[in-house]
């Protein structure tokens, strides 16, 4: 009998990062676009940099469902290319641009309630003002935003990752562009403030989704898929196995970050500063978070595409592997977050307090990427397994039942002594980060267990 030589943990490290490298440059690539947001802001007022700060979290909050949902997609992709099934692959990738449509709805009707929800916090009329600006323009961002990612969840189940990272990283360089044009004013354009910021971001979601649609339709690798040939009509019961397992890891991210979202609602009342420096730090912190991130969706895409032939000792040696490398960048980041905090506050704002507050933020934001990291790695794997439910659970429990109530009690009121502000928030989401890690740890190794021991030797 001859045994199968399994890869090493070097060897299956390249292969991770191989796929996760595509996508850690364009996730950086998004999520640069909100820092490039929050910098151009830090430049016009303390004002526009809290107002971008609160509508740009009311529509994390609201882009996290949909890519959520979206991201259920893609495990179920990865299954059918994994067993070389690709008529499969493009009736799926039909049906998920069918189900974009009501999402695009369903972001629209979200984004309009987030406006009515700036309303009621106590803010000034100019951070209001600037705010339901910079909200608005997400209309159009917003209905064409599913769509983009029934695109990328297809592309990404198959691992072809780099049209994404291509295509986010000249999303990126527009972006740049296009908010120095609006923001301040430039090549004749009206100076629009934080506002501008968000008319920049509808030209870039409209050019992302031309460059997917047209990659869909005559790159080499989808031409052989011919994705747009018969459309199919909606079926009910694949845009129902999408949503089966797309909202609870939906939910399940949700839950760890309207945590994060919430908390500029939270603190709006102690003032601009305060404000300006968590939205220095909560960004370049996810900045930073999109390498942990990028790894774990390298993990979903290797789990399904093993459990599609039906090898679960592979999966389990690759989620191993994508654990110990997330723990070791995780440090590695952390200690550049301690050793350059100072440099990161000033460059993002030019008042005082702000920098010194940012720069405080920092030590906890290295605390915090230490155990996120390596949770969302756990998720991630999860997810390439199609068990999404429970981890959901896992994630309310410890960031809402546990965390929340003494976040807030140390943030906010004297019960543990004398209130925290801000600090007290990044305390409950290291608190949650660290229970979670640790549940999901032991959700991994049982589901994993079980899948081994279900597939015949």
């Amino acid at each position: 009998m001859i045994t199968k030589t399994r890869p090493t943990f070097i060897e299956n490290a390249r292969v991770l990062l191989r796929l996760a490298g595509p996508l850690i440059l364009g996730q950086v690539a998004v999520v640069g676009m909100t820092v490039t947001d929050i910098y151009m802001a830090g430049q016009v007022s303390s004002d526009t940099l809290a107002a971008l700060q609160l509508g740009g979290s009311i529509w994390s909050m609201i882009n996290l469902v949909v890519i959520g949902i979206m991201i259920g997609n893609s495990p179920i992709i990865g299954n059918y290319w994994g067993a070389g099934q690709p008529e499969r692959v493009r009736f799926q990738f039909q049906q998920a641009l069918w189900l974009a449509l009501p999402m695009g709805i369903f972001t629209c009707i979200a984004v309009l309630l987030g406006v009515q929800l700036l309303g009621s916090l106590d803010i000034s009329a100019e951070v209001f003002r600037i705010a339901r600006g910079y909200l608005l323009p997400f209309l159009i961002t917003g209905f064409m935003f599913p769509a983009f990612f029934a695109f990328r969840s297809t592309f990404e189940g198959m691992g072809d990752t780099r049209p994404v990272m291509v295509f986010n990283c000249m999303a990126f360089l527009l972006n740049i562009l296009l908010d120095y044009a609006l923001v301040f004013g430039k090549f004749g354009l009206p100076a629009m403030g934080g506002i501008g910021a968000a008319w920049a971001t509808v030209i870039v979601m409209t050019f992302l989704l031309i460059c997917m649609a047209c990659y869909g339709r005559y790159s080499v690798t989808m031409k052989s898929l011919s994705l747009y040939h018969l459309f199919s009509l909606p079926n009910p019961k694949a845009i129902a196995n999408i949503l089966r397992l797309g909202i609870p890891i939906a939910l399940n991210i949700a839950a760890e970050f309207s945590f994060f979202a919430i908390i500029p609602m939270m603190i709006a009342h102690l003032g601009s500063d305060i404000l300006g420096a968590h939205a220095v730090a909560i960004n370049i912190d996810s900045l930073a978070f999109m390498v942990p991130l990028g790894i774990a969706q390298a993990l979903t895409i290797k789990v399904a595409h093993a459990e599609g032939r039906g090898d679960p000792v592979d999966a389990r040696l690759i989620c191993l592997t994508g654990f110990k490398l997330v723990l070791i960048i995780a440090l590695l980041l952390g200690a550049l977050k301690i050793i350059f905090r100072h440099d990161l506050a000033a460059l993002f704002s030019s008042d005082p307090s702000v920098q010194i507050i940012a720069a405080n933020l920092f030590i906890f934001a290295a605390v915090l990427g230490s155990v996120d990291g390596l949770q969302m790695a756990c998720s991630g794997a999860l997810r390439g397994y199609k068990d999404a439910r429970i981890p959901l659970l896992i994630q309310v429990f410890a960031f809402w039942v546990i965390a929340f109530p003494i976040a807030y009690t140390l943030a906010l009121t004297d019960f543990w002594g004398p209130p925290m502000g801000v600090y007290g928030f990044w305390c409950g989401v290291i608190i949650a980060a660290g229970i979670a890690m640790l549940c999901l740890l032991v959700r991994w190794n049982l589901v994993s267990t079980r899948y081994r021991k279900s597939i015949p030797a």
